[in-house]
C-alpha cells in the first residue's frame, strides 16, 4: 500500500559517511523530508541538524521511534546493529532503508524480513551498486535480451592494501562485523553481478577465505576476519558466478563486474558490449547517464513508499544474499563445497 503522508517524513540513524549519503538523498527528493536524526554523538547530530534545518535530534533510537512524525528510517550503523535496529523500527511501524550488508547472517536477515512482513512495512537494503548509471543501463540491455541467456558472471572488489578499522575496531572484529573483506566490500560485487543476472537461486558454493595481513592492524585491535575471500557459486538455472574480494593482496587492486550470455557479454568498466558481427568479434563501447547512485538509491526507496512498490533490493533478496555469504564462509571453513536451500 502507498504511504499516506506526503512528503515522506524520514529519519537517519547514524551520521557517519553512509548516513550522510542517505540524508543528502532525502534532501534531494522533493517527495521526502528529513524530520529527525539520531546519533550517539549529540554535538555532531546537533550540528548536522542545524546545518540542514532538521527539527528533531535524538541520541536514543527507541525514543526517536516513539515519534509519530516519522514514517521511514535509514539505519546506517555497524553491521551488528543492522538487525536489532531495523527490527525495532519495523515493530514501531516505520519503513526501513538499511545499509549493507543486510545483516551479520542469513538468520538475522530472515528475522528482519519477517518483521517487515508482520508489520506490513517496506524493508529495503542500500545495495548502492545496483543504482549506478552503467549498472542500470546494462540491466536494461540484459532484460531486453540483448545478451541472450546470461549464464556466467565474474565480479571482483580487490584492494591491494585497504583494511578498514572503524570506530573501536569493529570492522575487523567478527562478532561485530560478521566477517571481513567478503561481508564488507565483497557483498557489493556479488550483489551487483547477481542482480544483473536476474537474481537466480543459489544451489552450491565453493569458497576459500584467508587472513594473512593482521600485521597491518595495530596490536591493540582484535583481528579475526578474512582479508581475502574467493568463491564460485552455482545456481538453479545453471548459471555460475566467480567472485574475488580482498582488503589486502599482493596484486594490483581492481573493481570489476563482467557478465556473459549466449548472444553477447558486457563489462561495467570499461562499459563495453562484447558481440559478434558478421563473423567478427566486436567491442562496442556503451554509455549511460552520469548519476549519483546514492541519491538514486534513496529516490527508489521513497518512490516505493509513495507508489506502493516492492524495492528492487527487497527484504527477501537480502535473505538470499546473506545465505550466499554464509555459504561462502561455511565452505571456506569446511574445505569443500556446501549446498544451499533458499
Amino acid at each position: 500500500m502507498p504511504i499516506q503522508t506526503s512528503p515522506v517524513r524520514a529519519a537517519v540513524i547514524g551520521l557517519g559517511w553512509p548516513g550522510m549519503q542517505h540524508l543528502k538523498g532525502y534532501i534531494a527528493d522533493a517527495r521526502a523530508e528529513v524530520v529527525a536524526v539520531c546519533d550517539l554523538d549529540e554535538t555532531h547530530a546537533q550540528h548536522i541538524a542545524a546545518e540542514h534545518k532538521i527539527p528533531h535530534v535524538y541520541t536514543n533510537h527507541l525514543e526517536m521511534l516513539e515519534a509519530r512524525h516519522i514514517d521511514a528510517v535509514s539505519v546506517c550503523l555497524p553491521n551488528f546493529l543492522h538487525a536489532p535496529m531495523t527490527i525495532d523500527a519495523l515493530n514501531a511501524g516505520k519503513h526501513v532503508l538499511c545499509e549493507k550488508p543486510p545483516a551479520c547472517s542469513a538468520a538475522e536477515a530472515q528475522a528482519m524480513a519477517d518483521a517487515a512482513s508482520q508489520n506490513g512495512k517496506t524493508l529495503m537494503y542500500a545495495l548502492v551498486q545496483r543504482f549506478g548509471g552503467n549498472t542500470q543501463r546494462l540491466k536494461q540491455l540484459i532484460d531486453a535480451g540483448e545478451l541472450g541467456d546470461v549464464y556466467f558472471g565474474k565480479a571482483g572488489y580487490v584492494r591491494r592494501r585497504g583494511i578498514p578499522i572503524g570506530k573501536e575496531g569493529w570492522f575487523v572484529d567478527k562478532a561485530r562485523a560478521g566477517g571481513g573483506a567478503l561481508i564488507d566490500i565483497g557483498v557489493h560485487a556479488l550483489d551487483c553481478v547477481w542482480w544483473l543476472m536476474g537474481s537466480p537461486k543459489p544451489v552450491e558454493i565453493m569458497g576459500a577465505a584467508y587472513s594473512h595481513f593482521g600485521h597491518l592492524v595495530p596490536d591493540n585491535v582484535k583481528y579475526d576476519v578474512d582479508d581475502a575471500t574467493f568463491a564460485q557459486i552455482h545456481f538453479q538455472n545453471g548459471a555460475t558466478i566467480v567472485l574475488e574480494t580482498t582488503w589486502a593482496l599482493n596484486l594490483p587492486g581492481d573493481n570489476y563486474i563482467k557478465v556473459a550470455g549466449t548472444k553477447a557479454g558486457a563489462s561495467l568498466s570499461p562499459f563495453t558490449l562484447y558481440i559478434e558481427e558478421n563473423g567478427k568479434e566486436v567491442d562496442k563501447p556503451l554509455d549511460a547517464p552520469a548519476i549519483n547512485s546514492f541519491d538514486e538509491e534513496v529516490k527508489h526507496f521513497v518512490e516505493c513508499l509513495v507508489e506502493g512498490k516492492v524495492p528492487i533490493s527487497s527484504a527477501e533478496q537480502g535473505v538470499i544474499l546473506m545465505q550466499m555469504l554464509d555459504g561462502i564462509y561455511a565452505s571456506a571453513a569446511k574445505g569443500s563445497s556446501v549446498h544451499i536451500q533458499t
